[in-house]
């Protein structure tokens, strides 16, 4: 006999569904009905529904999707799993930056996984086998602090590198010229802690550069450089006096 075929529903025309739909791989047969501008119906026989939509379009997808047999899971990190209304229900959730202008193996995409019964959880572990990726059991609690956690040091990071971009257009400056600082960075977590790794004036406490380098903020940067500032020299200080309590 054959692998047996899990016939899946995709629901979503987002950066998730897109990368979704073009990763998960055989034995899984995928129908993909779109959006909330979707004028295909969804299948009532699926084995496993996929809804990749906005936290606030979930309930009513949900809804939509009503009682069926199959596995109904979602794919936000922050909505817990019992906001599903089915008796099988879990989810599914992509750990990772996702933008349909540029394509992702699914192999760096790492599954954070639940489900109310626990046969559900060998589904969905052969469905990121199928994409080539791992899945990882994580319950709703944990996992909102996964996803908060993701906004720290992803989209909030990422909204630095947008304000970096527009204080050097401004002089004329190319973004380019932050790649190796930015690349540094990130590498260096690979054999330190943040902690160990942040460097720079606010570490020293240089009041003098910091002083001269607000004085060319606008309002709103100025107060985000304080903060900041502030947070590392914080984080500076608890780690000395952690060493400190060791010796």
């Amino acid at each position: 006999m054959g692998t047996r075929t899990h016939r899946t529903v995709l629901i979503g025309a987002g950066n998730v569904a897109a990368f979704l739909g073009r990763s998960i791989g055989k034995p899984f047969d995928v129908t993909r009905v779109g959006g909330r501008q979707r004028t295909c119906p969804i299948p009532r026989d699926a084995d496993l529904y996929i809804i990749a939509v906005s936290d606030r379009a979930i309930a009513s997808v949900c809804e939509e999707i009503g009682d069926v047999e199959g596995l109904v899971v979602h794919t936000a990190g922050s909505v817990p799993m019992d906001a599903l209304r089915q008796s099988r229900r879990g989810v599914l959730y992509p750990l990772q930056t996702i933008s349909k202008k540029r394509p992702l193996p699914a192999s760096r995409v790492p599954l954070y996984i639940e489900a109310s019964r626990e046969e559900d959880y060998e589904l969905l572990r052969e469905l990121a086998e199928s994409m080539g990726s791992q899945a990882e059991p994580m319950d709703s609690e944990r996992r909102k602090y996964l996803h908060l956690a993701a906004v720290f040091c992803c989209n909030f990071v990422n909204r630095l590198y947008g304000i970096t971009a527009e204080m050097l257009a401004e002089h004329g400056i190319p973004f380019a010229s932050m790649l190796p600082l930015i690349h540094e960075t990130a590498d260096k977590m690979d054999v330190l802690t943040p902690s160990e790794a942040q460097t720079g004036p606010a570490v020293r406490w240089d009041e003098a550069v910091m002083e001269q380098q607000m004085a060319l903020l606008d309002d709103d940067k100025r107060t985000l450089y304080q903060l900041l500032s502030k947070s590392i020299h914080d984080d500076k200080l608890r780690l000395e006096e952690d060493k400190g309590t060791r010796l």
